[in-house]
């Protein structure tokens, strides 16, 4: 394990602009010792329904470039597995009558346990707190600029 005293690895959040990317967050499991990471293109809000590419070449300089400087020991590592994809407009969309849960991406990654766990209490009956109701996909919505 790579974090102190022989722990895993918390996140590191590091939110730098550097080359294209407005993050890059990167962590190591207890469960398996795997550091999983991911990097965010800088791009506005305003822009997501444009066809925005950004190569996996990119991504995977700027991954390796970062979590090297983090550790150095993981300058020789190697990727077992990669994705990348679209995500939705910076909105979570958290509605379990409909089986939803979407747009956990940038702060909704960081929520998105605390929000699965009102997702549960919400099937099981539970109270909920108001805003919760709000995600729903039919309601207002709680952007992700209310975390700013």
């Amino acid at each position: 394990m790579l974090g102190k005293e022989g722990a895993n690895l918390d996140m590191l959040i590091d939110r730098r602009k550097y080359k294209g990317f407005s993050a890059v967050y990167g962590q190591q499991l207890a469960e398996t010792g795997q550091i999983i990471g991911c990097a965010s293109p800088l791009n506005d809000a305003t822009e997501t329904a444009k066809n925005l590419k950004v190569s996996s070449r990119e991504f995977l300089e700027v991954v390796t470039e970062m979590f090297s400087s983090w550790l150095p020991r993981l300058s020789g590592v190697g990727f077992q597995a990669v994705w990348s994809g679209y995500y939705v407009e910076p909105r979570y969309i958290v509605d379990p009558a409909l089986g939803l849960f979407a747009g956990m991406r940038g702060h909704g990654f960081m929520l998105s346990q605390y929000l699965a766990k009102l997702y549960v209490d919400s099937l099981m009956g539970k109270e909920v707190p108001q805003y919760f109701n709000d995600l729903r996909l039919n309601g207002p919505g709680l952007s992700e600029q209310a975390f700013k």
